[in-house]
């Protein structure tokens, strides 16, 4: 099935929909309807299960909106952009890495620099796709992705939406780790949702401005010896790495423990 179709049996089913279609609609943003949202909220039940009860883990919730000073020691205020291109002449906004990659054999253009993006934007004559000017010449920008915001009034304190869920679980890792007495380790989940300014989200629900995350950070003490791996050595397991994850007919990986720590996975 299309995904175009899909998206309208969604709609027609009650699953999910463009939000704000009475004022025109809003790209990025999705209402989960009475079936979506019963159907997300047992995967986030069934990810709880897994991770956070199963695995002995605890969890948090944070607030989604956080001080500058959290986002300057993250490095997200100086590193969290997009390549962003503009059309001058519909005004029209675009990831000019998209653009390249959409347009040419490169494939991780977002790993190049801005000024060789805009070299291959004018070399490959790449135009803009919502009225077909040409955008050669035009300059190619770091865009910051976060939403900012102020903290009260007046003299406010600038703050930030954040763009991830783990912010929250570091920056109260003294007192979580308090919580367990000090001792390591432990581990840590939170679902909640993330906010991304997305230049020109695309692909339905899987590019938005605002979406859940599922995150679970593990903290240990890096100078503690580690655990003996003899006595799970021959364990077999499944795992799903990332190199499988990103191959286009990738698989389970079907080992033990021994070989999965000896090959490096």
């Amino acid at each position: 099935m299309a995904a175009d179709a899909l998206a309208e049996l969604a709609k027609r089913r009650g699953f999910f929909f463009g939000s704000n279609g009475a004022y025109g609609g809003t790209a990025g943003f999705y209402t989960f309807g009475p079936q979506g949202a019963a159907l997300k909220r047992n995967v986030e039940d069934a990810w709880r299960d897994r991770f956070t009860i199963r695995e002995g883990n605890r969890e948090i919730e944070a607030p989604t909106v956080m001080p500058e000073a959290v986002f300057e020691a993250s490095g997200h205020l100086e590193g969290f952009d997009d390549m962003l291109v503009e059309c001058p002449e519909c005004g029209e906004s675009h990831r000019a890495d998209h653009l390249v990659e959409d347009a040419t054999d490169v494939e991780d253009a977002e790993a190049l620099p801005g000024e060789e993006v805009a070299e291959l934007i004018a070399e490959e004559g790449i135009a803009c796709p919502a009225c077909g000017t040409e955008l050669a010449g035009q300059p190619v920008e770091a865009f910051n992705l976060m939403f900012a915001t102020d903290i009260g009034p007046g003299d406010a304190q600038p703050g930030y939406l954040r763009p991830e869920t783990a912010q929250g679980i570091f920056v109260e890792f003294p007192r979580l780790k308090e919580y367990a007495r000090g001792n390591l380790p432990f581990g840590i989940t939170q679902i909640g949702p993330a906010y991304r300014n997305e230049i020109s989200p695309r692909g339905g629900l899987l590019r938005l401005r605002e979406f859940t995350q599922a995150e679970l950070e593990q903290f240990i003490d890096p100078e503690e010896d580690e655990p003996p791996l003899d006595r799970v050595r021959d364990v077999e397991v499944r795992l799903y790495p990332a190199t499988e994850q990103e191959a286009d007919d990738g698989d389970y990986l079907d080992t033990t423990v021994g070989e999965a720590v000896d090959e490096g996975v």
